[in-house]
């Protein structure tokens, strides 16, 4: 899906118009570009899958720019923190928001009043890597693949509950959407973050979730927990003894993404430099398998304009879906 988003030149270069100048604009801000630090806003504490990556990405920058990149950790309110504090920064570029689709194409829909405007505050700078899930289950689960997970909750509707990190999380709507292609429901138990949810995976409180792949694997190798499908569209090279989820539900397919954001009206030169130089920095051997492909990451590699249209196409669909679950606040 991603390489046809990258490769749709015509609506490539419309996004280019709209967002001010063509790819090849050079001018003084951007062959000067960057003349101090670099800060790199992220919504999440210090340790985690995103944080990782992100400081893997700004060094391998630093060492190209000759020049500091710096990671800020602004965890809260589900990335509305991150979000409002680069919203109101300079647009210079040197404040760059790094998120997955949640604070801006699922919370502008949930929360009705936000302390910045998720489509006039920001421009999309570059799409990083995306993260497929992995739907694990219970042990003790009366099923062992994506069909008979199926089969059982249409035998039994409502009766089959499943974890997420919370109304509104991108693995609740991504079940959530999952359930409504395969024409069955599921009880929603919104949990705080992915430990809680695998704790009560092996204690069969609830049947499966989808999570990410690097916290749960070493749990599945030990058998405390079943792999019953992945969310991408190619097995995962790491476990590729477990089907696609698209294999059991046929088309189904889903991932979180990461990507870095700018302040609306920062420079389309300096936009699209950030953009170059990070995709030469994710490329880097030490960088990519360490950060990337080693921990179950798979490139995106979308410059701005692509990466806008991916940003666009989800806010459509998160909007409908968020509406269709009844998940607006007052």
């Amino acid at each position: 899906m991603w390489n046809k988003l990258a490769c749709a030149t015509g609506a490539a270069l419309l996004v280019q118009l709209l967002l001010g100048a063509p790819v090849s604009a050079q001018g003084p801000a951007a062959t000067s570009f960057p003349v101090k630090p670099v800060r790199v806003i992220l919504p999440v504490p210090p340790g985690g899958l995103q944080d990782t990556l992100a400081r893997g990405v700004t060094q391998a920058l630093g060492r190209l720019w000759g020049q500091g990149a710096l990671v800020e950790n602004r965890p809260g309110a589900g990335g509305i923190t991150a979000a409002e504090a680069v919203a109101k920064a300079a647009p210079d570029g040197y404040s760059l928001l790094m998120a997955d689709g949640v604070p801006l194409t699922i919370t502008p829909y949930v929360v009705r009043k936000l302390p910045y405007d998720a489509i006039k505050d920001f421009i999309p700078v570059v799409g990083l890597v995306q993260a497929s899930n992995i739907v694990i289950a219970a042990p003790d689960a009366p099923f062992n693949s994506i069909p008979e997970l199926i089969a059982v909750a249409r035998a039994k509707p409502g009766t089959m509950n499943y974890g997420s990190f919370g109304p509104g999380s991108a693995n609740h709507l991504g079940t959530e959407r999952f359930a409504m292609e395969a024409g069955v429901s599921f009880t929603h138990i919104p949990y705080k973050g992915g430990v809680d949810i695998m704790r009560s995976i092996m204690a069969s409180d609830i049947q499966f979730a989808m999570t990410g792949l690097t916290a749960a694997l070493p749990l599945i190798k030990q058998g405390k927990m079943k792999a019953i499908g992945w969310t991408g569209t190619r097995r995962n090279p790491i476990l590729p003894e477990v089907p696609t989820v698209a294999e059991g539900l046929q088309g189904f397919a889903t991932a979180s993404w990461f990507g870095w954001f700018a302040p609306a009206n920062t420079p389309p030169a300096v936009v699209q430099k950030i953009a170059a130089d990070t995709l030469r920095a994710l490329a880097m051997p030490e960088v990519r398998d360490k950060f990337v492909t080693g921990v179950g990451l798979e490139p995106l590699n979308l410059m701005p304009e692509a990466f806008a249209q991916l940003v666009g196409s989800e806010r459509v669909r998160n909007e409908a879906l968020v509406k269709r679950l009844g998940l607006q606040q007052n």
